[in-house]
């Protein structure tokens, strides 16, 4: 028998929500601290909206990052933190799944746009796979219930379909 014939849509749903979730975690779990909380995050952030195409977008992110900038670094990576394991746990699913969503967008909307000044940011075509490939994964994570088996949720009779 092979595996795949023993697992429903249900499972490979969840298995795809548990590998997005374990990337989310990764990415909290490779970022250098403290540099990323005192500066390095907010000074990478500033100078792609200092360069970004389209001056509206910068103004509306630079207003929501330097209300508090000591605090803002570590709601990047409180958010990441929730949705990397309400994801792998399959807690709050949907939850976990648009604010995922919502930072992935915004990470692309911020960074994978060309700068005015390339220097900033070389590579912004290619560092944007990842977020457009959880994007996509998110969507149908959210769309098709992925929270149905293996997850917290489905255990505790939350959200169910």
């Amino acid at each position: 028998m092979l595996v795949n014939e023993s697992l429903t849509t249900a499972h490979w749903l969840a298995i795809m929500r548990i590998i997005i979730g374990l990337w989310w975690i990764k990415s909290v779990l490779h970022k250098e601290y403290p540099k990323f909380v005192k500066t390095g995050m907010m000074n990478w952030t500033l100078s792609l909206l200092d360069n970004h195409p389209v001056p509206a977008f910068a103004a509306v992110i630079r207003r929501i990052i330097t209300f508090n900038p000591t605090v803002f670094p570590y709601l990047v990576v409180l958010g990441e933190a929730s949705v990397g394991i309400g994801l792998t746990l399959g807690f709050l699913t949907p939850l976990a799944a648009l604010v995922g969503l919502l930072l992935n967008i915004n990470y692309l909307l911020t960074a994978g746009v060309k700068p005015r000044d390339i220097s900033v940011n070389p590579c912004f075509r290619v560092d944007q796979g990842q977020n457009v490939a959880m994007i996509a994964a998110e969507i149908v994570i959210f769309a098709a219930g992925a929270w149905s088996v293996w997850s917290l949720d489905a255990a505790l009779g939350l959200f169910t379909l």
